[in-house]
């Protein structure tokens, strides 16, 4: 809660950098609130709290904080420039007397507050703590938070101071009660106050209880400082065992930071033991992983060589089978015309004697032939007449289903046009219907049933 209560106050005490003016706190407020809610609903999700996410919400808020002091002292810069003080020794200070500096000379008026170029954000810087906790000393390095808080205390008592001597001056002299003239600083007047107020409460004290005991008899005087003796005593009985268990709680505190220290110890040396044994495997892992992918990539290079091997074989081994398919024929051609010719040598008396038999036989079937290769001649071109329109007719499907999707096409965009005028419509009825509320207070739709028109049956 602390952490939100600091980062909605901290647009009081600085201003967002033109890069960061785009958004207003509001929008850097709920962002900086969603991420410590995710911090801590990780934190809360782990069965024992980390301290990792512990140690990044500190972080933040000392961020936001040094923010803050940083706002402070940016005004207090501005104010020792303007009455041209001395430079402060503070280093923190110094340097933002020095960014006021650079400001004034790059400008011709100071901004009024201290202007941040970067947000503070979660995860952004990890506190000193939480590193050395990692780095396993017990030796850490405080945070500028503490330093930033000293050099505020200290700006703040020099203008206590400044403001003391601007209203009584350098120094004020007076007299002590001897008589003697004493000269004091404005700056330490207040301490002299204190010293003689306080010096005369106790004179005033002392003189009461001499008059006190004057006129008080002697048994009661016993009986009460009796009563002061018993009352002393009860108190350092009390004080004893209160002692004695302070000391109880300190043996304890000690035997448990010597447990914790010997369990971080432990822990340390598990820690080193581990990495001792696992380094030397995850670099003989490494190792084999590279000679694998070497292999691996050895392996793709034989395996691409080997598939363009077999592809060129398998193109000769077609070109061959190619080859002696084609030999196969001619020498059966060649077989079948050797037989013919000795069928014709054997026969030839025959086809002498059968020679016009044979002529008319061959006569008719030439004609045949001929009346057969014209009537296949007819039937291929009507066979390509009919893929001739069955192309013809698929073009003309294509061409039609383009302009049908040309249409659709061009339907969807009139949808979507018109979807936008009506999402346009009514985000205008939507404002209408608002300005019409807030100017009248009542809704719109009162008015509009008055010019509603009523169907004839529903008046009848």
């Amino acid at each position: 809660m602390d952490i939100r209560y600091f980062f909605h106050q901290l647009g009081e005490f600085v201003d967002l950098s033109p890069e960061l003016a785009n958004a207003d706190w509001e929008v850097y407020a709920q962002t900086a609130d969603n991420q410590v809610h995710a911090l801590a609903m990780e934190a809360f999700a782990e069965e024992a709290p980390s301290m990792d996410k512990l140690m990044t919400l500190l972080a933040f808020r000392d961020q936001i904080l040094l923010c803050m002091l940083d706002g402070i002292l940016y005004q207090q810069a501005v104010l020792d420039s303007d009455l041209s003080r001395p430079k402060s020794s503070q280093a923190r200070m110094a340097h933002m007397a020095a960014h006021v500096k650079t400001l004034a000379s790059k400008t011709e008026s100071l901004p009024e507050t201290y202007v941040l170029s970067t947000l503070p954000s979660v995860g952004t810087e990890r506190s000193s703590l939480q590193q050395s906790l990692n780095r396993g000393s017990a030796d850490f390095e405080g945070s500028e938070l503490p330093g930033c808080l000293l050099t505020l205390v200290g700006q703040m008592q020099l203008m206590d101071k400044d403001l003391r001597r601007l209203k009584f001056g350098q120094q004020v002299v007076f007299r002590d009660p001897a008589g003697k003239r004493r000269t004091v600083g404005t700056d330490e007047i207040r301490k002299e106050i204190t010293k003689v107020f306080d010096k005369c409460a106790r004179l005033e004290h002392e003189l009461q209880t001499s008059k006190a005991q004057r006129h008080t008899p002697w048994e009661q005087r016993l009986d009460q400082l009796n009563t002061k003796i018993m009352e002393k005593e009860l108190q350092s009985s009390q004080l004893m065992n209160k002692a004695h268990k302070l000391d109880s709680e300190l043996s304890n505190l000690k035997q448990q930071q010597n447990d914790v220290q010997r369990e971080l110890q432990e822990l340390n040396e598990r820690n080193q033991k581990v990495t001792r044994e696992n380094l030397p495997m995850l670099d003989t892992i490494r190792t084999q992983l590279q000679t694998t992918w070497t292999c691996i990539d050895r392996l793709r290079a034989d395996a691409e060589m080997l598939a363009s091997m077999f592809k060129l074989q398998v193109d000769e081994y077609r070109t061959a089978v190619r080859a002696r398919d084609q030999a196969s024929k001619e020498l059966t051609e060649a077989q079948r015309a050797l037989k013919n010719e000795k069928l014709k040598n054997t026969f030839k008396e025959d086809e002498l004697q059968k020679k016009d038999t044979l002529y008319q036989r061959t006569v008719v079937a030439r004609q045949d032939i001929h009346a057969s290769y014209i009537a296949q001649k007819e039937s291929i071109k009507e066979v390509e007449e009919k893929q001739r329109q069955q192309n013809e007719a698929w073009r003309q499907m294509e061409k039609a289903a383009e302009e049908r999707n040309s249409k659709i096409a061009e339907l969807r965009r009139q949808i979507s046009e018109a979807n936008k005028e009506i999402d346009l419509l009514e985000q205008q009825k939507k404002g209408y219907t608002q300005e019409f509320k807030n100017k009248v207070g009542r809704p719109c739709g009162m008015l509009l049933e008055q010019f509603k028109v009523v169907p004839k049956s529903d008046q009848k």
